[in-house]
């Protein structure tokens, strides 16, 4: 059970919130060199130290709370099944939302990005 649980969790770190914030870090230093891309970077270029510093803080923040908030969606929604491994995820995790947090989370265990509890 456990092991389900933790294949699902270190996928998602990896693939999800580890790319996603990877993704926004190369956005905001240029290294992306698409359009909209170039765009932010150059809004960001006109912040301050202090701003810039604020905009990396918040951006592991907001990727968290929307994986929190798809977590707990997929466990508020019975006609929802997320099944890995042929088994429900919802129904072998006493909270999936949870499951991100603390030093046992998935977080911690599993990302290779940034992170501070808030």
């Amino acid at each position: 059970m456990d092991d389900v649980l933790s294949y699902f969790g270190a996928t998602l770190i990896n693939e999800v919130r580890d790319r996603t914030i990877r993704g926004f870090d190369m956005r905001i230093t240029g290294k992306m060199r698409d359009e909209s891309s170039q765009k932010l970077f150059e809004q960001v270029q006109k912040m301050n130290n202090e701003e810039r510093q604020l905009i990396e803080k918040m951006i592991p923040q907001i990727v968290d709370l929307s994986i929190h908030n798809m977590l707990y969606m997929i466990e508020e929604h019975e006609d929802i099944d997320v099944q890995v491994k042929k088994q429900n995820i919802s129904d072998i995790s006493d909270g999936l939302a949870g499951e991100l947090y603390t030093e046992d989370g998935w977080i911690q265990r599993f990302t290779k990005q940034r992170y501070e509890e808030i």
